[in-house]
């Protein structure tokens, strides 16, 4: 079992930890898949990220929040981050609340090694852009109650996607995820643990 999107807690071996949090850069290191990275309404300093990048694998979370001000300042941000994360092709992961087409027309027109867009509510069609894109969606229990989630059900999933928590490691991020995975499972007839751990790492083995 496999969680795609998680936040530094107790140590595991079985998560993308994903911190959104400069200053939380030294609680990674113990981590063997993580992920640093600056969201809007936190100070950005490029300077460490694109030390990070040029070290490790994946950056993130990093991205757009509608909920935020200066809007302007966010894209410029993000397209400095995905300058980087060209450069020194990383995986990013993504946090996106809102101006969905410009976010797409902004990722999209930099060439990345592999993205994640986690936590998505979007439409089945971002849902297929970003599919047809290159990138994988992550799904926390949250979409449960989405007109996407519905649309899954009634559509049926025509592309790969992740599962995760949004929690920090330990035992409530077990649980919480297996009891995710097992809904899934049940919902679509298909094991989803196994497919989301396979579908993560033949990703980042092919990115």
């Amino acid at each position: 079992m496999f969680n795609c999107h998680a936040h530094p807690g107790l140590y595991t071996q079985n998560a993308l930890i994903c911190s959104a949090k400069l200053k939380e850069i030294s609680t990674l290191s113990s981590f063997p898949y993580r992920s640093l990275g600056s969201l809007p309404g936190d100070d950005t300093d490029l300077t460490i990220i694109e030390k990070w990048a040029e070290n490790e694998r994946f950056i993130g979370e990093v991205g757009v929040d509608k909920r935020f001000p200066n809007k302007e300042d966010q894209f410029s941000v993000l397209n400095n981050i995905l300058s980087i994360a060209e450069e020194h092709r990383n995986i990013v992961t993504f946090h996106q609340v809102g101006w969905t087409d410009e976010f797409l027309t902004t990722i999209f027109s930099y060439n990345l090694k592999g993205f994640i867009v986690h936590g998505f509510t979007g439409s089945y069609e971002t849902y297929k852009i970003i599919s047809e894109h290159g990138g994988l969606v992550s799904l926390s229990p949250r979409a449960e109650k989405t007109k996407f989630f519905s649309s899954l059900k009634e559509r049926g999933i025509i592309y790969p996607f992740l599962t995760e928590t949004d929690t920090e490691t330990g035992e409530e991020e077990e649980r919480m995820l297996k009891e995710w995975n097992t809904k899934l499972s049940l919902v679509f007839d298909r094991d989803i643990e196994k497919e989301v751990e396979e579908t993560f790492f033949n990703y980042i083995s092919y990115c």
